[in-house]
């Protein structure tokens, strides 16, 4: 807010107080404020300027007159827990110069609406309770929204198009798994990168309509080779929680399964909100090294996770951990009631948000998982970066219990299991305290467990040898 006159020489663009203008009306009466998007509109010289509280619940878009120097709040969004920072990013401002479109979840679900450039709703382009991911613009010669949505179930993504009015909703991928598409400016054409359990990825150039015009890449030799590791064997399938809930969930079985054997389980997961990891998508990694070994692998979305509705994503909102770790506790159960688990035998483990929830298995639900491996994990929602835990947390002020109840490190003299707790000296995402003070919580609580710092690595830890020391551990 400073005029031009008082800014240091390597600004020099700051010459025109109108600019100084708009950044004061910008911030308007709040001074705790977000300013996450700038982008021009298709109306000449005027620049939307995106505004969010920082409880992160209310979005103002505003208009800068570059020549008359005023700006004006033409649409507000508002919601009683939080806006989604993909609403936030789906911007699109369309070419007629008097609409844009925008991602909101107004009908519980999320969707597409267009408004005017006054802010009254002109109309909805989506509905239903296929929920869209992520909106990819509008070709004002044909006049179509591009945008992918749940597929067939939730666990696949599948590219869509669909009327700016609302009606001829359209599918355009042809293969039911994971689509991920890449349009060209004009939208005439999409890179789709395409994959699901059992075929890996496939690279094709589309048109606009799905067909599909040339494969760029097809793994054949890929698919071939896997036969080698005795192929993939993952079953994906629904359970529901002591709630009701009806969740996703999946296992990558041993080559050779057989059902009356008994059969050791590692859970792995995130879980954290509108994250979703129970996807009908290829994966070949350490998991089904694992299940060559004769272990089976084990994964569900739990309550706060995505492409369900608003209701199942915010129900965590204020108290992160703890419906997950309740979701958690029964799917052990769930595992252990069948016959060929041996329920005496299942571990959990998990990378940040994972790690989080792993420490919560093994201190909130003594006595359920046998093991923990808990990499780079949050302990205290105080020590996470403000952006992310307040959207989801709200303020420390206001949500005190929350933030002491669900934390890790106030259950750590509860811990149960064995625990290898793993983290980099230098993670630039969950800062080492996290782990530094569970380390000495548990200490003080005369807890046996192992821990491994990595040098100067970072939230991903690798480097050098640093990924395979870690995985063999």
């Amino acid at each position: 807010t400073r005029r031009s006159s008082d800014l240091p020489e390597q600004y020099p663009t700051f010459r025109d107080d109108r600019g100084i203008v708009a950044w004061r009306n910008a911030n308007g009466t709040e001074t705790d404020i977000y300013v996450p998007k700038l982008q021009w509109t298709t109306q000449d010289g005027i620049l939307a300027i995106s505004r969010l509280n920082r409880l992160q619940n209310r979005l103002d878009l505003l208009a800068y007159d570059v020549k008359a120097g005023t700006t004006q709040t033409f649409f507000t969004m508002q919601e009683p827990q939080y806006i989604e920072e993909t609403v936030v990013k789906s911007v699109h401002y369309l070419k007629d110069g008097k609409s844009f479109l925008i991602q909101s979840e107004q009908d519980g679900y999320r969707h597409i609406y267009r408004y005017g450039m006054d802010g009254r709703l002109i109309n909805a382009v989506t509905s239903g309770d296929k929920e869209v991911i992520e909106l990819f613009g509008c070709d004002p010669a044909e006049k179509k929204v591009y945008f992918t949505a749940v597929g067939d179930n939730t666990t696949q993504v599948a590219v869509y198009s669909a009327d700016i009015n609302g009606k001829n909703r359209r599918l355009l991928s042809t293969q039911a798994g994971t689509n991920a598409p890449q349009f060209s400016k004009n939208f005439k054409y999409y890179l789709n990168f395409f994959s699901n359990a059992q075929t890996p990825r496939i690279v094709t150039v589309c048109d606009n309509t799905g067909k599909t015009i040339r494969t760029v890449l097809d793994n054949n030799s890929l698919a071939e080779r896997l036969k080698a590791y005795g192929g993939i064997h993952k079953r994906f399938f629904e359970w529901r929680n002591k709630s009701g809930d009806r969740l996703n969930a999946y296992m990558i079985l041993p080559p050779d399964f057989d059902s009356t054997r008994k059969y050791p389980v590692l859970v792995v997961g995130y879980n954290g909100p509108n994250s979703n990891e129970v996807n009908d998508e290829f994966e070949f990694d350490w998991h089904n090294l694992l299940a060559q070994k004769g272990v089976i692998v084990a994964c569900t979305d739990t309550r706060g996770t995505g492409r369900k509705g608003e209701n199942f994503r915010k129900c965590t909102y204020g108290k992160l951990g703890d419906l997950e770790t309740q979701d958690l506790a029964d799917f052990n159960k769930h595992l252990a009631s069948q016959s060929y688990i041996d329920g005496s035998r299942i571990g959990i483990w998990g990378w940040s948000y994972g790690g989080f929830m792993t420490l919560n298995a093994l201190t909130r639900t003594p006595g359920l998982y046998k093991f923990g491996v808990a990499i780079a994990p949050v302990t205290n929602w105080e020590y996470y970066d403000n952006i992310y835990t307040e959207r989801y947390m709200g303020l420390p002020q206001q949500n005190i219990k929350g933030y002491k109840n669900n934390a890790p490190l106030k259950y750590a003299a509860d811990l149960q299991g064995k625990l290898l707790i793993a983290f980099g000296s230098a993670d630039d995402n969950v800062h080492p305290q996290n782990s530094m003070v569970f380390i000495e919580a548990l200490v003080q609580a005369d807890k046996d467990f192992e821990m491994m710092q990595f040098t100067n690595k970072n939230h991903g830890i690798y480097g050098g040898n640093t990924t395979r020391y870690l995985y063999g551990k």
